[in-house]
This record gives C-alpha cells, structure tokens and sequence, in this order.
C-alpha cells in the first residue's frame, strides 16, 4: 500500500490545475479511510493545498462574525450513531445552530436535521475550489464552527482554515471516525476526544491544537432492572445489530466462538444478528449450517421490526471484533442484560467493564452475574446526557478542556494496530474512487489490483464492470432523453 500512496500522493502534488489537485486529495482520503495502512492523517498535504486555494480565494468585505455557532457535517443519515452525535450535541447549545451539509444527501436525512437546526443549508456541486469557496462565505458570519465530517472531506478542512485566516473563528472536530484515517489535524482550535482508543490512535497523529475529552452522550433514560440469572436450560434470545464489517474475523479476533458456545451450552437459545448480510458474509456460513434454525442472521428490518426483536432479548451482545460505540451502553441503562467480549477497538464507555476477556468468561458471566450497578452508574455519571453537555458547553464558551474521564476507569487492553494491512489488501476500497483515479492515469488499476488480496480482486473487478455498465447505460438514457 504504501508505494500506490506514494504515487497517489505524488499525482496530487504534480497537477497544476488545483480542482484536480483537490478532487485527487479527496480520492487519497477516501482509500486511506477504507485501508489502514499505518497513516492515519497528512498535515503536510493540508497545508500545501491550503496554501493553494489561499492565493486564488477572493477576500472580499471581512465582517465581524454575527452569529453563534455552525455545525458542518459531510453527510447526514437517517440511521446510525454519526449523525445522532451531531444532533444530540446540537440540543445542547442554548439555541439552536445551523448546519452547513457539504455534499449531496439523502432528501430524508436532510428534511430530519430541521428537527434539530435553524437553518440547513447545502452546498451546491460544482468544482472543488468553488465550493471551498461557497463553503467559507456560508461560514463567514459564524464565530463557532463545529465539525463532524467524513474522513476524506479535504474540501470542508481548507475552507475552515482559509476561514481562520479571514474571520478568526473557532474551529471544533468532532472526530466521529476516531479509529481511521482522517483529514483535519491542521485546522481545529479543539479537537475532541471520544474515546480511549481515538486517544492511543492520536498519538500517531500531529495534531495542532488542543485536545478536549466529550465522549459520547447516551440517549436513553435510566431503567434499573433485577435480572433472573438463567439455567441452561431456558429458552433464551440473544441479540446483536450492527454494520457487517463490525463482525469480520480480523488477526484472530472472531466473533463466532462465542456465538457457537452460546448455542451449544444454551441449547434452547437463539442468536439473533441484525446488520450482517447473510450471502456475502461467508464467514457466517458453517454457523449457520451448523444451527439452522437457532442462528438467524438479517441484513436489515424494519426499524418496528428491529425493536420488536430487541424486545424479545435476554440479552445484547455487543458487535466484535469492533464495538458498536456506545450502543452497547444505551442498552444497559435501558435495562437490558448486557455482555459480549472486550474487543480491540475499545474504551467509548465504562460499560466494557461488563465485558469479558474470554468466551469461558462470558459464559460465567452469563449465568453468574446480573449487569453491575457501580457500572451503569458510573456509565452515566461519564456518557450521561448532562455530563456530556457540561464538558462541550464549557470548552465552547469557556475555554476549559477537559482531561479523558474514561482512562480512570477503564483499564486499557486495546490494539491500535489491529486493522493495519501489513501484507496485500483485504478491505473493501470503493470503486467510485478506483473509477476517479484510473481517470488521470489508467496504469493506477493495475497497480491497485496488484495490492490487492485475490478475493478483493475479483470483488473489484466486479463492482468496477457494474459501476461502467451503469454508467454506460446511464448515458444511453440521457441521449436518448435529447
């Protein structure tokens, strides 16, 4: 991976045209977002592009900033914890903010965000120095800005810290993707913790201004309950939901011994998975051959459907090799019985210490052990809504920064390598951005599939023949419409 960076990076560096310079950066952003290959973010390369667009960007009338705060997000959506983040931290402020949507959404997230901002506004899609354009004068009236973008979003980054230049407004990174590659180390006055791991990972960043522990608010309201401690015999629901690459086997971090010791000591239980799908995640198959009729495994369900399951649960069992962040959390101070293994990525709340370090554990502590009070207490106490809300409100209008709460009580065990792709690549890189790259120089397909292991070849070359036929058809029909 790292001599096709190289070359992607160099690519970068020799164009003169800056639109390509930028639309090549956010192509670099999104495969080192897909791949960990040991770098995780690139200020050089911030300060080098910004430096471009600073000598070509109109200054015009600087105004005094006349407004509060501006969140910024790249994308919102309609399910999972990025966007809710970002809506629960909007609640917090004593009015309501805007919120400025850098790229194309869905019109359904987009019509939800109302619910929680004044204003939404959305950049228009043009080239990308003009919406770094667009993106600055949207800012200019602003004295906060808060971030929650994508890992690739170079164009937002720029134009918050050409904005620094002219208006001298305070920037703040949520960094919601805190395990990966992301752009933003060079532009944010704060940037804000929410995890132990996210810190351990920072250490090999060069990040230029403060750092600030937020953590991730809980959304549900404490319900304490006692919990009958189950025989081997019972009936039992296990449950967990989650994105599917959550549950990939990784350098021998698995999932299914667990689930397969369940089934086997539980025989009368049943596994629920929700999120995984069930035809291309292979790894499922022997499970599923093996209990039929117990291991059910959905790649979605109707949002009623979802919580009628969840419902029925004994217990939630959190996504591993990756933790599902605080969702693992939200369940226990909803009152649900609450285990799973101490994963890699780790350290979003003090709920991981429910959590076991071997399947014989969790199997103990399945029928030993009711979820700990001092846990779900102390979970509130630091991932509580008002805790929460007191540290961000207290940095954004009083300059404190808070120290990482979660390091005191959890003990850290975590692997910040654990994704790193040391040998030929076995993530899913997108073919959009594959499609981008061959576009200036068509030698950089062979040279990506040289790098890539032989199942993620032949993914690749099947999502690159469906991308052109869909394009090819796409353009038929628009001749077609003349």
């Amino acid at each position: 991976m790292s001599r096709l960076r190289s070359s992607i990076r160099d690519l970068i560096l020799t164009q003169k045209d800056i639109n390509k310079s930028l639309e090549l950066a956010e192509v670099y952003g999104s495969m080192l977002w897909a791949v960990d290959s040991g770098v995780y973010d690139d200020p050089e390369l911030e300060d080098i592009l910004t430096e471009r667009c600073m000598g070509a960007i109109q200054k015009g009338e600087t105004h005094l900033p006349l407004k509060d705060c501006i969140h910024i997000i790249s994308e919102p959506y309609l399910i999972g914890g990025h966007t809710r983040l970002m809506e629960q931290l909007s609640t917090m402020h004593p009015e309501k903010p805007d919120l400025l949507i850098t790229r194309q959404s869905d019109e359904r997230a987009i019509e939800r965000t109302k619910n929680f901002f004044n204003e939404s506004i959305l950049v228009e899609h043009r080239t990308p120095f003009q919406k770094i354009s667009e993106i600055i004068e949207s800012l200019k009236a602003y004295e906060r800005v808060i971030l929650h973008i994508h890992p690739d979003d170079i164009h937002a980054v720029i134009a918050c810290r050409i904005l620094k230049k002219i208006t001298g407004a305070k920037i703040f990174f949520v960094n919601h993707a805190d395990h990966v590659f992301t752009y933003g180390s060079t532009v944010a006055d704060v940037y804000f913790e929410i995890s132990v791991f996210g810190k351990h990972r920072d250490m090999k960043k060069t990040i230029s201004g403060g750092k600030s522990f937020l953590g991730i608010p809980l959304s549900n309201q404490l319900v304490i309950k006692k919990h009958h401690l189950p025989e081997r015999e019972d009936i039992l629901n296990f449950f967990s939901a989650a994105s599917p690459f959550k549950f990939k086997p990784i350098k021998g971090y698995d999932p299914r011994p667990t689930i397969h010791r369940v089934l086997s000591e539980f025989k009368n239980s049943t596994f629920w998975i929700v999120g995984a799908n069930p035809y291309t995640n292979i790894w499922w198959w022997p499970l599923k051959i093996k209990y039929w009729r117990r291991f059910k495994i959905l790649s979605s369900v109707p949002y009623a459907g979802y919580l009628k399951l969840l419902e029925r649960a004994d217990f939630y069992v959190d996504s591993y090799p990756i933790p599902g962040g605080t969702a693992f959390a939200e369940q226990l101070v909803s009152g649900r019985r609450c285990v799973g293994l101490r994963a890699p990525i780790q350290g979003y709340s003090p709920a991981d210490n429910l959590k076991s370090e071997s399947v014989d554990d969790l199997i103990a502590s399945i029928l030993q052990f009711d979820n700990d009070e001092s846990v779900i207490e102390l979970v509130c106490s630091v991932n509580g809504y008002e805790a929460v809300k007191s540290r961000y409100l207290a940095c954004l209008y009083s300059n404190m920064l808070c120290a990482n709460e979660l390091e005191k009580h959890v003990v850290w065990t975590g692997d910040i390598a654990v994704y790193e792709e040391i040998g030929k690549i076995t993530s899913a890189i997108p073919p959009a951005a594959i499609v981008k790259l061959i576009s200036y120089d068509k030698r950089f397909l062979l040279e990506v599939l040289r790098e890539l292991s032989i199942p993620q070849k032949i993914k690749m070359v099947i999502k690159l023949s469906i991308l052109m036929l869909k394009n090819v058809a796409g353009k038929s029909l628009r001749s077609d419409r003349r």
